[in-house]
């Protein structure tokens, strides 16, 4: 813990100059919100597979579509900020953990803050009680622990925009293909199972969600410190 806590002081620097990166994101994913309120009783008579693709790209992302370190080159392919800092004599794994903490800021909060107003205004208020829709909102909160949290690592990992293209394609193509598996093996899409399974088994689906998601978390840290220590950046 005493780790994080020195991590989030370097995180703190980035974050109290980032507010305009943090509004632009705000306002291109608030496009977000209507529409997935507004389409989710069609989307559970229709099945329609490009919800369940925004639902997962927002839970990867956050607004991190609004943060240009995330999409624009980067000076020898790592972060700028985080360039700056690694000569700095502190441990390594703090800087990485700030990059995680950065990442949580710019996804976590306007999560939360859809998953309530979604219950508020959305169908889905019919279907799931608050303990099952708590359950519904861990394993959604999960998926930006096990796959959302691949961002950092990106912020070191040697890419091109070419390569980064490329990997985008492939794992858009990735996400159609598991959902059209879902929509035809079980004839419901990833987010009306996640309804179904929060529904059924609240407790389980929560606690496994939570422990997928925090072994991802750590595995992500010692990967990217894998891809550091293998690099020399000066």
């Amino acid at each position: 813990m005493q780790k994080w806590k020195q991590a989030w002081q370097i995180a703190k620097l980035e974050l109290s100059v980032s507010t305009k990166k943090i509004a632009f994101g705000c306002l291109i994913i608030l496009g977000f919100f209507p529409y997935a309120i507004s389409y989710f009783q069609h989307y559970l008579e229709n099945s329609v597979i490009i919800y369940d693709l925004f639902f997962i790209l927002f839970f990867i992302l956050g607004i991190n579509v609004g943060n240009p370190n995330y999409w624009h080159s980067k000076q020898a392919n790592v972060h700028p900020l985080l360039m700056m800092q690694l000569p700095f004599p502190i441990k390594q794994e703090i800087f990485i953990k700030s990059r995680f903490i950065i990442h949580f800021c710019f996804s976590f909060p306007v999560q939360i803050a859809f998953l309530i107003i979604f219950y508020v205004a959305s169908p889905i208020a019919e279907l799931l009680s608050i303990p099952a829709y708590i359950a519904f909102a861990i394993i959604w909160l999960s998926v930006n622990l096990y796959i959302g949290t691949l961002t950092p690592i990106n912020e070191v990992y040697p890419a091109n925009w070419l390569f980064t293209a490329a990997m985008t394609f492939i794992l858009l193509f990735i996400f159609l293909f598991i959902l059209s598996v879902s929509h035809l093996i079980f004839d419901y899409g990833v987010v009306e199972l996640s309804i179904i399974i929060a529904e059924n088994w609240p407790v389980l689906s929560s606690v496994v969600s939570l422990i997928i998601g925090f072994t991802a978390v750590k595995a992500h840290q010692l990967y990217m410190k894998q891809i550091m220590n293998k690099r020399d950046y000066f």
